[in-house]
């Protein structure tokens, strides 16, 4: 289910962090941004993130070459609604923005200090948290209305089933994984998905497809 690769990309995404406007005095609602939204969308509901606490502009060189460049934007506890169902969960959001390489060059090349939010694009977001097996049962009788699932692998150490599916519109894919509760994280030794990061026994991943 890729919680591995999770960490990677986390791990380097934390390498630039280092400045993110801190936005104050906003509620978190129920809602959720989807891939193609900007930073400043998911933060306008969610309310500042946990990580990072600033931002840096990726090298001139690199937007200059058209080469994507992204930041991880991390909610360690906020409410959220996966794949826009009725259906709201707690838990660790991880997001995935890139930036708007044209809108940032252009405000570098102009002597424009600093990245707005609304420069920050989301490619991805992940929600981890912990579902009993009725709550699961209830996800994914929610899911029918307007996803369809096209894929459902088995696991085996440790017990669990990893899906795929597609919005109804063609315009997202997710993917999502249910251990039943009391089954050890295969991940819990490691420092992005243990400890700090509480993996939980429930994951889902929304992006666009394509993407």
């Amino acid at each position: 289910m890729g919680r591995r690769r999770h960490a990677e990309l986390l791990g380097s995404g934390l390498g630039i962090l280092m400045g993110l406007a801190v936005v104050l005095g906003l509620s978190s609602t129920q809602a959720a941004a989807f891939p193609g939204e900007t930073a400043q969308d998911m933060i306008a509901r969610h309310g500042p993130p946990s990580l990072p606490t600033s931002i840096e502009p990726p090298p001139v060189a690199l937007l200059r070459a058209g080469k994507p460049s992204s930041v991880l934007i991390v909610w360690f506890q906020t409410k959220y609604r996966p794949l826009s169902l009725p259906m709201e969960m707690e838990g660790r959001v991880i997001a995935s923005y890139r930036f708007d390489g044209p809108a940032v060059l252009r405000k570098i090349e102009r002597g424009e200090q600093g990245i707005a939010l609304s420069d920050l694009r989301s490619d991805f977001e992940n929600l981890f948290t912990t579902l009993s097996e009725s709550q699961f049962k209830q996800f994914l009788g929610l899911l029918e209305t307007n996803w369809a699932i096209t894929k459902k692998t088995p696991h085996t150490d440790p017990p669990y089933d990893l899906y795929e599916a597609v919005s109804r519109d063609g315009k997202l894919k997710a993917e999502f994984s249910f251990r039943t509760p009391g089954v050890p994280s295969p991940s819990a030794s490691d420092p992005y998905y243990g400890g700090k990061f509480p993996d939980g026994n429930f994951w889902v991943r929304v992006q666009r497809t394509g993407a």
